[in-house]
């Protein structure tokens, strides 16, 4: 499958093709050969942790273990672990934690990794009576040591009492719970070496269930969702490191039908708290639901506002921060209808914004799709071990879930988002240059060319959605010497805008033949000016952005024209209405407002009718399949045959629109001494309204010449 992974109009020179920061990194081309080192990065591929089938085994998130990292599961009545080395083998056998226990379903299980040893805890509901929660200390290098032991020191009048969460101030632990009976949540602190500090304390006394818990610099942070008659909120508390609960705050703007699971991250200055919210049902009454933020300080102050983060069916969330950005992982809605059964994720700076595509760490494989990622990301310093389970719910009649199908759990480690990328096996060929990069799925990279390494243009965003490995070819000609290619990992630069100016000339019609006839002299006709943006998130409507030329442009204020601007998650082209009067661009100061800045572009006198040239194509049709288009230059005025390309052409390209007006076919730009394209996929000569034949001048603007099939 081929892709374009930047926008396709010849005017932008970089046309890259997909086929399987703190600082800046660059890597240069020249001639084909890497004038730039980069670091090595993991192949990314799954990793199976455990996969008996015939036992149930649920996912329950990972720690470093020293050198190597840790996966922990529960596999039937088994509280078990797998060792993982850095490059995604498997570490010895399985490690045994607690067996013959019963946690639940879902299981009533929670880790927390301290920088020397872990606790893992767990509810065992083979009793129904007396102390139902228990943990077990995990020393780094060691495995579990000891025995386990009881997170309570008396029942009391407690009822049964459910794990909720985990974690730890970097040396002692917090285990979270609830009781059954009170619907009360309690939290625990345990020291390092796995004895109990102090009683349990009150946290919550509404059901605060599907909670999460973290801990930043100087606090932990709980939050959980509450609530009934279809109106549930999201709240907060924090827990210092002694005990002492803070005031509870609710955090969400909106109400939610129904509530899940939530998440917790924490950047070193703030937490972000990511929550389900549903504001609809499905005809079969499960719940839309997306995923909405909200960031809040150390102190438990909500900050901003909150923020829809998903507008999938999405579920189940995991969140991870690796030093610059947050990775959000969520599965689909266990409900949905939707074939993109699998797990998501996606990259967020500090602010909650976006900085690449959603992508698919885990993709369906077997008999059982990917479902949950709960507590699946974790980041050890140099990147992310992801986790997940794969399996399916069953429901009741009622679209309750009542059970468990399948149960396999798998892992993948990640790279961290600011992992410089590598630039593999460049090409040179036949005027074009590519290569492989090898980068971070999910994290979008901002593509420049430079023929000096140190004026750069930036000419489009790479990114990939699937793969770590992307096949580019530049599909514009090298007109120079040398050029030098970079990608710089994220957003650091702000956004960037190109200007160009499009020139339109008819050149005549085919009729019924294969060569179009002018009517000399050919001549412009009317001319747009074009803003291309990159790194934009998210990008002002065509309607917002106003075009002012030079006194004569004949445009003031202009919006753009939205049926020839598009618009993409972070890059956009937005096209001025075509004039006619005059007919040709003037040079001059051309103002673009853009979100209420004022863009100015200086642009030298474009000397268009000068620079107009006609290639009069003449088409190949076989059996009603046009398969080739041969080109001419010719004289605008009197339609001579010039002996060889203008020296002010620097590039070439065939372009083909359809009987709806729509682009069905875009061929590469080629250097202006080519006067032949194949074409690389069949095109109906029926299906044909316009060919167009699209070149660009030394000057940086565009011409289109247009003929018509009849």
């Amino acid at each position: 499958m081929q892709t374009d992974c930047l926008y396709n109009d010849s005017s932008v020179r970089l046309n890259f093709i997909m086929k399987t920061n703190s600082e800046l990194q660059i890597l240069a081309m020249a001639l084909g050969i890497c004038l730039g080192a980069t670091s090595t990065i993991h192949a990314q591929d799954f990793f199976p942790v455990a996969t008996n089938s015939s036992d149930i085994e649920i996912g329950g998130g990972g720690f470093r273990d020293g050198t190597n990292y840790v996966v922990g599961y529960v596999s039937g009545s088994n509280i078990l672990a797998q060792r993982i080395t850095p490059g995604g083998q498997l570490f010895g056998g399985r490690v045994s934690i607690a067996s013959g226990v019963n946690p639940g379903f879902p299981p009533a299980v929670a880790i927390a990794a301290g920088r020397t040893n872990g606790l893992v805890v767990w509810s065992d509901l083979n009793s129904r009576t007396g102390v139902t929660i228990f943990g077990r200390i995990w020393a780094v290098n060691t495995g579990p040591v000891g025995t386990s032991f009881p997170l309570l020191s008396a029942v009391g009048s407690h009822g049964i009492q459910i794990i909720q969460a985990a974690a730890s101030d970097g040396t002692n632990f917090l285990a979270v719970w609830r009781d059954d009976t009170q619907n009360n949540t309690y939290g625990q602190l345990v020291t390092a070496n796995g004895t109990l500090s102090g009683s349990e304390f009150l946290i919550s006394g509404v059901g605060s269930a599907d909670l999460a818990l973290l801990f930043g610099k100087t606090n932990y942070l709980i939050a959980w969702q509450s609530g009934s008659n279809s109106n549930h909120n999201t709240f907060i508390r924090t827990i210092s490191k002694s005990g002492a609960v803070g005031s509870q705050v609710q955090i969400n703007t909106t109400s939610s039908l129904d509530r899940n699971p939530t998440a917790i991250g924490f950047d070193g200055t703030n937490f972000l708290v990511v929550w389900n919210r549903s504001l609809s049902e499905n005809p079969g009454g499960w719940p839309n639901f997306n995923l909405c933020g909200r960031f809040v300080s150390q102190n438990g102050t909500p900050l901003g506002t909150e923020l829809t983060l998903v507008t999938e069916q999405a579920a189940f969330p995991a969140l991870a921060f690796d030093g610059n950005n947050y990775l959000l992982l969520w599965s689909y809605n266990g409900d949905t209808t939707n074939r993109d059964v699998a797990i998501h994720a996606r990259f967020f700076n500090r602010s909650g914004t976006p900085i690449g595509p959603i992508f698919t760490p885990f993709a369906p494989r077997g008999n059982y799709p990917p479902l949950l990622p709960l507590n699946g990301a974790f980041f050890s310093g140099t990147q992310f071990l992801l986790s997940a389970t794969y399996g399916a719910f069953v429901f009741d009649g009622n679209g309750d879930v009542v059970g468990f199908n399948g149960g396999d759990v798998h892992g993948r480690f990640l790279p961290k988002s600011t992992t410089p990328p590598e630039f593999l096996n460049p090409i040179h060929s036949n005027g074009h240059f590519g290569g492989q990069i090898k980068l971070v799925p999910g994290i979008n990279y901002v593509a420049s060319l430079s023929t000096n390494l140190a004026d750069w243009k930036n000419e489009g965003i790479v990114n990939s959605d699937a793969t770590n490995l992307l096949s580019v070819l530049d599909r514009s000609p090298m007109t120079g010497s040398r050029m030098f290619y970079r990608f710089i990992a994220g957003f650091t630069t702000g956004p960037a805008f190109d200007f160009w100016l499009m020139e339109f000339a008819y050149g005549g019609s085919f009729g019924s033949g294969y060569t179009p006839q002018p009517s000399y002299p050919v001549i412009l006709q009317n001319y747009a000016a074009k803003l291309y943006l990159a790194n934009d998130y998210p990008p002002a409507s065509p309607a917002s952005v106003l075009f002012t030329g030079p006194a004569g442009s004949g445009l003031t204020n202009a919006p753009s024209d939205g049926f020839n601007s598009w618009i993409d998650e972070f890059e956009a082209v937005y096209q001025s209405p075509q004039v006619s009067n005059p007919a040709t661009a003037p040079g001059g100061t051309w103002r673009i407002s853009y979100k209420g800045t004022n863009l100015s572009f200086n642009v030298p006198d474009p000397q268009a009718a000068a620079r107009l040239v006609l290639p009069l194509p003449t088409v190949t049709v076989s059996g009603g399949i046009l398969l080739r288009v041969n080109w001419a230059y010719k004289n605008p005025t009197t339609g001579a045959t010039l002996p060889s390309p203008p020296t002010y052409i620097t590039g070439i390209q065939v372009q083909i629109d359809g009987t709806m007006g729509n682009r069905i076919y875009d061929s590469d730009e080629y250097l202006p001494t080519v006067t032949s394209h194949v074409l690389t996929e069949p095109i109906s000569w029926s299906d044909v309204q316009m060919l167009h034949m699209a070149y660009d001048d030394t000057l940086g603007n565009h011409y289109v010449i247009s003929f018509s099939r009849q």
